[in-house]
C-alpha cells in the first residue's frame, strides 16, 4: 500500500500541475482533474491527481500521518533502540 502527504497546487499549465507536498514540489498530471486550480488541495497517486481535497480532510490527514510516523517510546523493560539514544 501506498500512502502520500497532501498536495498544494502551486502553478498549473497545459500539460499538467506543480504540487506542493511538505517542501517538495513535482510535477502531476490533471487529467483526472482538468480544472484545477493554484491554491486548492489535491492528493497525487501515481504522478497523477486522484482527488481534490477540503482544507479540513488536508489537516486531518496530515496530522494522522505524522503521527503514524512518530517513534514509539520503549515500555517498561525494553531497551532503548539505538536511534532513540542519538
Amino acid at each position: 500500500m501506498c500512502l502520500g502527504f497532501p498536495g498544494l497546487v502551486v502553478a498549473v499549465d497545459a500539460t499538467g500541475a506543480t504540487v506542493d507536498t511538505e517542501g517538495r514540489r513535482r510535477r502531476a498530471s490533471t487529467l483526472l482533474a482538468p480544472d484545477l486550480a493554484v491554491g486548492e488541495w489535491v492528493y497525487v497517486a501515481a504522478g497523477t491527481v486522484v482527488d481534490r481535497l477540503e482544507p479540513e480532510e488536508v489537516a486531518f490527514i496530515r496530522a494522522s500521518l505524522l503521527a503514524a510516523m512518530a517513534p514509539e517510546p520503549a515500555g517498561p523493560g525494553v531497551p532503548p533502540r539505538q536511534e532513540d539514544l542519538r
